[in-house]
């Protein structure tokens, strides 16, 4: 019965570990980030909107609006 705990916990231990590796390897370890070195938030949305614009990716006016609808607080 011991050993079987043992077992478990030693496969439970291996997968924990391989599943960090291969978080750091894809993009680290950032907590809540929805996309790998890319931060969470209005804050990284708004980055990614500028990023996009300065890009050219963008108009002017669908900058200016999306920066708008970011700018506004939600309920």
């Amino acid at each position: 019965m011991t050993a079987l705990f043992y077992g478990v916990l030693l496969v439970l231990g291996v997968v924990l570990l391989v599943v960090t590796a291969v978080r750091v390897l894809v993009g680290g370890l950032e907590a809540g980030s929805g996309r790998p070195g890319r931060p969470s938030g209005t804050g990284g949305a708004r980055q990614i909107l500028e990023e996009r614009y300065a890009a050219g990716e963008l108009s002017t006016e669908e900058y200016q609006h999306r920066s708008r609808v970011l700018g506004e607080e939600r309920p």
